[in-house]
């Protein structure tokens, strides 16, 4: 236990420090998903974007051409990636592969740690606009889609921190495994939803940041509750760090309030299953 509050010592002294590099949410991506959301988006524009960063133009392509896209012929393009996946898709690839780089770390428990975090994150995303197309709210699967991918982004945010400590205080940090996941629980989502804030996100992804935990939680907020449900179906799959196959996803509240039956949960954990293949 004093370990335990000393590492936490170390991460909020750590946070505090002004000069403390933290994640940032970078603006190609932002300006790809300004730009889908257009009534009729600029395609050349999106291209542009994607083409000005050779890094993006290279993990846009590789993913266009995985196998949870199953296309027939490689896309040598990324005009080519827009033309056969659509500006939204593409957007959403632009959103996994700016996110990813901030998911490494140089301790190589930490560095396994993040990776498993990181297929939670790309399960939550795929997941959740999935539900939001297949259980009645199409209207927010883009939404649904970043919700899901930056749910956990505390988790991050503290790993991040622990790798800084060891490597710029040359502080050694014994802690197991269960210690660093107790820390992420109790932590995560406060500090997940003041970097949202610092990175100036629309307030929705704020609250599933610091919510989708909460015994208590808004039973009108249907975004809320998407991200919610599909965080545990993720946690029943152990897809990332937690895993539960004792979870029953028809007895939860929140797929009692959005009328999700038994048959469309199994079909969301075939997705998620699905979706392992884009966490690479």
């Amino acid at each position: 236990m004093n370990q335990n509050r000393s590492l936490i010592e170390l991460i909020e002294e750590k946070l505090n420090d002004d000069r403390t590099v933290l994640p940032v949410f970078d603006k190609t991506g932002f300006q790809i998903q300004q730009e889908v959301a257009k009534p009729e988006p600029d395609v050349n524009r999106i291209e542009r974007l994607i083409a000005g960063d050779q890094a993006l133009t290279s993990q846009v392509l590789k993913t266009a051409n995985s196998a949870f896209y199953k296309g027939l012929t490689k896309v040598p393009t990324v005009k080519a990636a827009i033309v056969r996946l659509g500006t939204a898709e593409i957007s959403n690839i632009v959103m996994l592969a700016t996110q990813q780089r901030h998911y490494t770390a140089k301790d190589p428990r930490i560095k396994a740690m993040m990776q498993k975090l990181w297929r939670h994150a790309v399960g939550c995303a795929i997941g959740a606009q999935w539900a939001a197309r297949e259980f009645g709210f199409k209207h927010l699967a883009r939404e649904a889609f970043t919700a899901g991918l930056l749910h956990d982004v505390g988790k991050l945010l503290l790993f991040s921190v622990i790798d800084t400590i060891q490597r710029e205080e040359k502080v050694a940090i014994h802690s197991d495994e269960s210690l660093l996941a107790e820390i992420m629980l109790n932590f995560h989502t406060q500090h997940g939803h003041i970097l949202l804030k610092n990175w100036n996100l629309p307030n929705i992804y704020c609250t599933i940041a610091r919510d989708h935990h909460l015994p208590e939680f808004d039973h009108n907020d249907y975004l809320l509750m998407i991200v919610r449900l599909v965080n545990q179906a993720c946690h029943k799959l152990g897809i990332g760090l937690i895993e539960d196959p004792d979870i029953v996803l028809a007895a939860t509240p929140e797929a009692d309030q959005l009328g999700i039956a038994e048959v469309p949960l199994a079909m969301l954990e075939i997705k998620l299953e699905d979706s392992l293949g884009l966490a690479t």
